[in-house]
Protein backbone atom coordinates (compact mmCIF):
# COMPACT_ATOMS: atom_id res chain seq x y z
CA UNK A 1 0.00 0.00 0.00
CA UNK A 2 1.03 3.76 -0.87
CA UNK A 3 0.50 6.96 1.20
CA UNK A 4 0.62 9.56 -1.05
CA UNK A 5 1.14 13.37 0.60
CA UNK A 6 1.06 16.67 -1.01
CA UNK A 7 3.10 19.06 0.64
CA UNK A 8 4.41 17.41 3.60
CA UNK A 9 7.59 17.82 5.29
CA UNK A 10 10.09 15.23 6.75
CA UNK A 11 12.90 15.10 8.83
CA UNK A 12 15.96 12.92 8.41
CA UNK A 13 14.76 10.59 11.14
CA UNK A 14 11.88 9.74 8.67
CA UNK A 15 9.17 11.43 10.95
CA UNK A 16 6.51 13.16 8.24
CA UNK A 17 4.75 15.92 9.29
CA UNK A 18 2.66 18.98 8.44
CA UNK A 19 0.77 21.53 10.98
CA UNK A 20 2.84 20.13 13.80
CA UNK A 21 1.43 16.36 13.26
CA UNK A 22 3.05 13.39 12.52
CA UNK A 23 1.70 11.11 9.95
CA UNK A 24 1.52 7.82 12.05
CA UNK A 25 2.96 5.70 8.33
CA UNK A 26 6.06 7.48 9.23
CA UNK A 27 6.31 6.14 12.58
CA UNK A 28 7.72 3.04 13.98
CA UNK A 29 5.18 0.27 14.71
CA UNK A 30 5.26 -2.12 17.69
CA UNK A 31 2.74 -4.35 19.33
CA UNK A 32 2.21 -1.59 22.05
CA UNK A 33 1.34 1.28 19.45
CA UNK A 34 3.27 3.21 17.37
CA UNK A 35 6.34 4.96 18.23
CA UNK A 36 6.43 8.56 18.04
CA UNK A 37 9.85 10.51 18.12
CA UNK A 38 7.84 13.92 17.87
CA UNK A 39 4.80 15.24 19.56
CA UNK A 40 3.70 18.73 18.91
CA UNK A 41 5.72 20.50 21.22
CA UNK A 42 8.90 19.36 19.96
CA UNK A 43 7.82 19.49 16.63
CA UNK A 44 7.49 23.32 17.39
CA UNK A 45 11.09 23.81 18.28
CA UNK A 46 12.04 21.53 15.67
CA UNK A 47 10.18 24.38 13.21
CA UNK A 48 12.22 27.00 15.34
CA UNK A 49 15.57 25.76 15.71
CA UNK A 50 16.16 23.67 12.00
CA UNK A 51 17.03 24.95 8.45
CA UNK A 52 14.13 24.25 5.53
CA UNK A 53 14.93 23.10 2.16
CA UNK A 54 12.37 22.33 -0.55
CA UNK A 55 12.73 20.02 -2.53
CA UNK A 56 11.93 20.38 -6.49
CA UNK A 57 11.64 17.05 -8.39
CA UNK A 58 8.45 16.83 -10.35
CA UNK A 59 8.65 12.85 -9.81
CA UNK A 60 7.46 11.74 -6.19
CA UNK A 61 9.50 11.03 -3.61
CA UNK A 62 9.77 7.95 -1.40
CA UNK A 63 10.82 7.03 2.03
CA UNK A 64 11.32 3.89 3.39
CA UNK A 65 13.46 4.40 6.88
CA UNK A 66 12.26 5.24 9.75
CA UNK A 67 14.08 5.89 13.42
CA UNK A 68 15.92 2.26 13.88
CA UNK A 69 18.10 1.92 11.78
CA UNK A 70 20.80 -0.64 10.89
CA UNK A 71 20.74 -4.21 9.10
CA UNK A 72 17.92 -5.74 10.13
CA UNK A 73 15.44 -3.07 10.11
CA UNK A 74 16.98 -2.35 6.47
CA UNK A 75 16.56 -5.06 4.93
CA UNK A 76 13.19 -6.96 6.89
CA UNK A 77 11.29 -3.42 7.14
CA UNK A 78 12.54 -0.60 4.51
CA UNK A 79 13.03 -2.94 1.68
CA UNK A 80 9.80 -4.32 1.56
CA UNK A 81 8.47 -0.57 0.95
CA UNK A 82 11.19 -0.57 -1.09
CA UNK A 83 10.12 -3.44 -3.53
CA UNK A 84 6.25 -1.99 -3.44
CA UNK A 85 7.63 1.66 -4.70
CA UNK A 86 9.43 -0.09 -7.47
CA UNK A 87 5.88 -2.20 -8.18
CA UNK A 88 3.81 0.63 -8.46
CA UNK A 89 5.99 3.70 -8.96
CA UNK A 90 7.24 4.19 -12.53
CA UNK A 91 9.97 6.90 -11.69
CA UNK A 92 10.57 7.96 -8.05
CA UNK A 93 13.72 9.62 -5.90
CA UNK A 94 14.50 7.98 -2.99
CA UNK A 95 14.90 9.85 0.23
CA UNK A 96 17.67 8.65 2.52
CA UNK A 97 19.53 9.84 5.41
CA UNK A 98 23.27 11.46 4.92
CA UNK A 99 24.31 8.92 8.10
CA UNK A 100 23.15 5.72 6.02
CA UNK A 101 26.98 5.01 4.86
CA UNK A 102 27.40 1.31 5.60
CA UNK A 103 28.64 -0.93 2.62
CA UNK A 104 25.10 -2.65 2.79
CA UNK A 105 23.00 0.60 1.90
CA UNK A 106 24.78 1.21 -1.18
CA UNK A 107 25.01 -2.25 -2.30
CA UNK A 108 21.48 -3.40 -2.01
CA UNK A 109 20.46 0.03 -3.67
CA UNK A 110 22.81 -0.77 -6.81
CA UNK A 111 21.24 -4.65 -7.23
CA UNK A 112 17.86 -3.03 -7.16
CA UNK A 113 18.74 -0.44 -9.43
CA UNK A 114 18.23 2.54 -7.84
CA UNK A 115 20.30 5.68 -8.78
CA UNK A 116 17.82 8.32 -7.86
CA UNK A 117 18.78 9.14 -4.33
CA UNK A 118 18.47 12.54 -2.25
CA UNK A 119 20.23 12.21 0.89
CA UNK A 120 18.70 13.64 4.16
CA UNK A 121 20.79 15.88 6.12
CA UNK A 122 20.42 16.26 10.13
CA UNK A 123 19.00 19.89 11.33
CA UNK A 124 16.83 19.98 8.31
CA UNK A 125 13.46 20.33 7.03
CA UNK A 126 12.63 19.30 3.93
CA UNK A 127 8.86 20.10 2.36
CA UNK A 128 8.10 17.78 -0.12
CA UNK A 129 6.05 18.43 -2.93
CA UNK A 130 4.85 14.81 -4.04
CA UNK A 131 5.88 11.85 -1.56
CA UNK A 132 5.27 8.73 -1.16
CA UNK A 133 5.09 6.33 2.02
CA UNK A 134 4.70 2.40 1.53
CA UNK A 135 3.62 0.59 4.61
CA UNK A 136 2.90 -2.67 5.97
CA UNK A 137 -0.07 -3.47 8.26
CA UNK A 138 2.37 -5.77 10.54
CA UNK A 139 3.81 -4.38 13.87
CA UNK A 140 7.59 -4.84 13.92
CA UNK A 141 8.93 -7.86 14.64
CA UNK A 142 5.86 -9.08 12.82
CA UNK A 143 6.44 -9.77 9.14
CA UNK A 144 4.11 -11.08 6.25
CA UNK A 145 5.85 -14.23 4.51
CA UNK A 146 4.78 -12.95 1.09
CA UNK A 147 6.99 -9.86 1.14
CA UNK A 148 10.10 -11.73 2.61
CA UNK A 149 9.52 -14.58 -0.08
CA UNK A 150 9.90 -11.68 -2.30
CA UNK A 151 12.92 -10.20 -0.67
CA UNK A 152 14.78 -13.60 -0.85
CA UNK A 153 13.67 -13.92 -4.49
CA UNK A 154 15.16 -10.31 -5.64
CA UNK A 155 18.54 -10.80 -4.04
CA UNK A 156 18.79 -14.53 -4.97
CA UNK A 157 18.53 -13.78 -8.57
CA UNK A 158 21.44 -11.16 -7.96
CA UNK A 159 24.04 -13.60 -5.97
CA UNK A 160 25.76 -16.13 -8.69
CA UNK A 161 24.73 -19.67 -7.30
CA UNK A 162 28.41 -21.43 -5.78
CA UNK A 163 29.02 -24.28 -3.71
CA UNK A 164 29.72 -23.28 -0.39
CA UNK A 165 29.57 -24.82 3.55
CA UNK A 166 26.52 -25.85 4.49
CA UNK A 167 26.83 -25.12 8.42
CA UNK A 168 28.16 -21.46 9.59
CA UNK A 169 28.72 -19.86 12.44
CA UNK A 170 28.33 -16.06 13.08
CA UNK A 171 30.91 -14.23 15.07
CA UNK A 172 30.60 -10.74 16.76
CA UNK A 173 33.85 -10.60 18.18
CA UNK A 174 34.66 -7.66 15.86
CA UNK A 175 31.50 -5.59 18.04
CA UNK A 176 31.99 -3.24 20.49
CA UNK A 177 28.99 -5.30 23.00
CA UNK A 178 26.72 -8.39 22.84
CA UNK A 179 29.62 -11.23 22.46
CA UNK A 180 30.02 -14.39 23.60
CA UNK A 181 32.82 -14.69 26.22
CA UNK A 182 33.53 -18.29 26.00
CA UNK A 183 33.82 -18.00 21.91
CA UNK A 184 36.77 -20.00 21.69
CA UNK A 185 35.65 -22.76 23.51
CA UNK A 186 32.48 -22.60 20.86
CA UNK A 187 34.62 -22.56 18.05
CA UNK A 188 36.09 -25.72 18.62
CA UNK A 189 32.79 -27.10 19.34
CA UNK A 190 30.91 -26.12 16.31
CA UNK A 191 34.07 -26.25 14.57
CA UNK A 192 34.51 -30.15 15.38
CA UNK A 193 30.84 -30.36 13.93
CA UNK A 194 31.65 -29.38 10.06
CA UNK A 195 30.96 -24.70 10.97
CA UNK A 196 32.59 -22.81 9.21
CA UNK A 197 33.56 -19.27 11.77
CA UNK A 198 32.79 -15.73 9.94
CA UNK A 199 32.44 -12.25 10.79
CA UNK A 200 29.63 -10.80 8.13
CA UNK A 201 31.45 -7.80 8.26
CA UNK A 202 34.28 -9.23 6.12
CA UNK A 203 31.73 -10.05 3.33
CA UNK A 204 30.10 -7.79 0.62
CA UNK A 205 26.00 -8.44 1.16
CA UNK A 206 26.12 -10.05 -2.17
CA UNK A 207 28.54 -12.49 -0.11
CA UNK A 208 26.51 -12.68 3.06
CA UNK A 209 23.67 -13.98 0.70
CA UNK A 210 25.09 -16.66 -1.71
CA UNK A 211 26.91 -17.69 1.78
CA UNK A 212 23.27 -18.14 3.53
CA UNK A 213 21.70 -19.46 0.35
CA UNK A 214 23.47 -22.59 0.69
CA UNK A 215 23.59 -23.09 4.42
CA UNK A 216 21.41 -25.77 6.28
CA UNK A 217 22.42 -24.30 9.70
CA UNK A 218 22.72 -21.09 11.05
CA UNK A 219 24.32 -20.30 14.34
CA UNK A 220 24.65 -16.87 16.09
CA UNK A 221 24.39 -14.69 18.99
CA UNK A 222 21.23 -12.05 19.37
CA UNK A 223 22.52 -9.43 16.43
CA UNK A 224 21.54 -8.24 12.98
CA UNK A 225 23.46 -11.21 11.29
CA UNK A 226 20.86 -13.26 12.14
CA UNK A 227 18.47 -11.31 10.10
CA UNK A 228 20.55 -13.31 7.22
CA UNK A 229 18.09 -16.19 7.80
CA UNK A 230 15.38 -14.61 5.50
CA UNK A 231 18.06 -16.12 2.88
CA UNK A 232 18.31 -19.99 3.99
CA UNK A 233 16.88 -22.53 2.04
CA UNK A 234 13.64 -24.34 3.19
CA UNK A 235 13.68 -26.65 6.35
CA UNK A 236 17.09 -24.91 7.46
CA UNK A 237 18.00 -24.42 11.34
CA UNK A 238 18.90 -21.61 13.34
CA UNK A 239 19.99 -21.50 16.79
CA UNK A 240 20.59 -18.45 18.72
CA UNK A 241 22.53 -17.81 21.49
CA UNK A 242 20.61 -14.37 23.79
CA UNK A 243 20.12 -13.42 27.25
CA UNK A 244 16.91 -13.85 28.96
CA UNK A 245 14.49 -11.15 29.51
CA UNK A 246 10.53 -10.04 30.38
CA UNK A 247 9.34 -11.05 26.84
CA UNK A 248 10.78 -8.37 24.79
CA UNK A 249 13.19 -8.31 21.48
CA UNK A 250 12.29 -12.16 20.29
CA UNK A 251 12.20 -11.12 16.53
CA UNK A 252 14.13 -13.46 15.48
CA UNK A 253 12.10 -16.25 17.20
CA UNK A 254 9.08 -14.79 15.03
CA UNK A 255 11.19 -14.32 11.72
CA UNK A 256 11.92 -18.23 11.93
CA UNK A 257 8.39 -19.23 12.29
CA UNK A 258 7.40 -16.94 9.67
CA UNK A 259 9.92 -18.55 7.50
CA UNK A 260 9.10 -21.63 8.62
CA UNK A 261 12.45 -22.56 9.24
CA UNK A 262 13.75 -24.90 12.30
CA UNK A 263 14.35 -22.40 15.39
CA UNK A 264 16.46 -23.02 18.86
CA UNK A 265 16.44 -20.62 20.98
CA UNK A 266 19.45 -21.63 23.55
CA UNK A 267 19.44 -19.34 26.73
CA UNK A 268 22.72 -17.65 28.19
CA UNK A 269 24.05 -16.56 31.10
CA UNK A 270 24.98 -12.83 31.31
CA UNK A 271 28.41 -11.50 32.52
CA UNK A 272 25.93 -8.32 33.50
CA UNK A 273 22.28 -9.64 34.20
CA UNK A 274 21.43 -5.84 34.30
CA UNK A 275 22.33 -5.54 30.82
CA UNK A 276 19.78 -5.57 28.19
CA UNK A 277 19.63 -8.34 25.21
CA UNK A 278 20.69 -5.74 23.25
CA UNK A 279 23.92 -5.37 25.38
CA UNK A 280 25.22 -7.80 27.30
CA UNK A 281 27.72 -10.18 26.75
CA UNK A 282 27.24 -14.43 27.15
CA UNK A 283 28.66 -17.32 28.19
CA UNK A 284 27.15 -20.06 26.21
CA UNK A 285 26.32 -23.34 28.05
CA UNK A 286 28.66 -25.77 26.08
CA UNK A 287 26.75 -28.48 27.12
CA UNK A 288 23.18 -26.90 26.20
CA UNK A 289 24.97 -26.52 22.74
CA UNK A 290 26.20 -29.98 22.36
CA UNK A 291 22.93 -30.86 23.17
CA UNK A 292 21.46 -28.55 20.51
CA UNK A 293 23.53 -29.78 17.62
CA UNK A 294 22.33 -33.44 17.42
CA UNK A 295 19.13 -32.13 15.82
CA UNK A 296 21.16 -30.82 13.03
CA UNK A 297 23.49 -33.15 12.58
Amino acid sequence: MINWLKGYRILADGAVFRHLRVVPESLVLTEQGRIRLHNWKGLLQIWRRFGRQRLHSPAPYVSVHNSYRGYYHWLLESIPKLLEAQRTIPEFTLLLPASYTEPFYADTLRLLGITKVERLQPHTIYQVPTLALPYGAESMGNYAREALAEVKAVFLRTAAAAPGPERLYISRRKANRRKVLNEEAVEQLLAACGFQLLCFEDYTFEEQVRLCAQAKVLVGIHGAGLANMVFLPQQATVIEFRKFDNGENYFFTQLAATLHLNYHLLYCRAQDEQQSVQDADLWVDLAALQAALPAVA
